[in-house]
């Protein structure tokens, strides 16, 4: 899973080289009024191809149809703040053309989840030596779309430096049955502005991550969590909250420094990923929910899925047909989600109900893990 190939991933980085992938030439396109007064700029980048293999019929595991790549990302500047972004997936046409459509549930290609790692900045809920890198960015199939401007209402972003080195990590699953492997890439559209943009002056955003798994999940377990047995409906949270730092010059893990001169933060934005089966995840300071990313299913035909029927009585191989299957098609983003300071205490808990909304299953009918993860983006007040 994630983990095994995130810590290849970057041991890889280190020595110079990770899996080839082609940058494909980047997409202008127009940023909204709001965000182009600033001086906001919107482009797609473009990466890939990815061969993700077929699902096999006696492969029960929970990486059955899975693929997992990592690769340098194409970033659309240096030495500029991302305001905006968020996740595609297309497939590779046989001609070797990029779709113009998305791939997704419907035609089979789940984005399990993908993740943006910065190699030049040290994570700030999971510390080295797991943390020696920050997990910049991420979303699953519900490709959320992260604005830390709220519309132009706040000028700051995520800063890029020219020097910094951004790995892009993704897992993605084909859902066709022996079918060969499917030949997709991974697209990204941001909002950015240059640093030396006159326009406005940005604040800089720090990427919180919180995770049901633990503060170091996705470092350490791929932010699985195995659904508990015989049960349907639960709800898990982070084992253990997490505080601001008062003595670092930007967000890091509570240390027992009682000198420090506390810091005063904004949350800027608060997003969630979940899997299906999800009901919301809270996110919550000091016991008491501040955002309630609650998943909605099935808002448009891309997820959807066909899911085949039971077999007629006493014809086995005959269908009584097939039936619609609804998967998250997008979790509610908080913005402008308060303040926070050096003491108080973050988690999340994430609730599922899978007798309400079906999760994911391995061939067999076994549940896969699951998973709970808030990104939060913070500001100095």
């Amino acid at each position: 899973m994630i983990a095994s190939s995130l810590l290849s991933a970057l041991a890889l980085a280190g020595s110079g080289g990770l899996s080839g992938a082609t940058h494909y030439p980047v997409e202008q396109l127009t940023a909204p009024a709001p965000l182009a007064q600033l001086g906001i700029q919107r482009t797609r980048t473009t990466v890939g191809p990815f061969a993700v293999p077929a699902m096999v019929a006696n492969d029960t595991s929970d990486d059955n149809g899975m693929g997992t790549f990592q690769t340098f990302a194409a970033l659309p500047c240096r030495d500029c703040f991302i305001t905006g972004f968020s996740y595609g997936v297309r497939y590779v046409e046989a001609n070797g053309t990029v779709s113009a459509d998305e791939a997704n549930i419907n035609t089979g290609m789940y984005l399990h989840h993908a993740l943006l790692i910065n190699l030049n900045r040290t994570d700030a809920t999971c510390p080295p030596p797991l943390g020696g890198v920050q997990r910049m960015f991420g979303a699953g199939n519900e490709r959320t779309y992260v604005d830390i401007t709220n519309n132009g209402t706040h000028q700051a972003g995520y800063y890029l430096n020219k020097d910094d080195v951004v790995v892009l990590v993704a897992e993605i699953m084909n859902m066709q049955m022996g079918s060969g492997a499917r030949n997709v890439v991974v697209t990204a559209t941001w909002d950015y502005v240059a640093a030396s943009n006159k326009t406005a002056s940005f604040a800089s955003a720090i990427p919180v991550w919180l995770d049901i798994d633990g503060n170091c999940g996705s470092f350490t377990n791929g932010s699985e969590v195995a659904v508990p047995a015989n049960t349907s409906v639960f709800s898990y949270s982070m084992p253990v909250p997490w505080s601001p730092d008062a003595a670092a010059a930007s967000v890091a893990v509570n240390t027992t420094n009682t000198t420090a001169t506390p810091k005063n933060y904004k949350v800027l934005v608060a997003a969630s990923h979940l899997h299906d089966g999800a009901l919301q995840l809270d996110i919550a300071k000091n016991g008491a929910t501040i955002c309630e990313g609650v998943a909605t299913y099935g808002q448009t035909p891309e997820y959807i899925s066909e899911v085949p029927g039971e077999d007629m009585p006493g014809m086995p191989g005959m269908s009584m047909g097939s039936t619609e299957l609804t998967h998250i098609s997008s979790i509610h983003v908080c913005n402008d989600a308060g303040t926070t300071s050096s003491n108080d205490k973050w988690s999340v808990t994430a609730h599922y109900n899978l007798t309400e909304h079906q999760g994911l299953e391995t061939v067999n009918g076994q549940a896969k893990p699951i998973m709970g993860i808030g990104l939060l983006f913070l500001i100095e007040a």
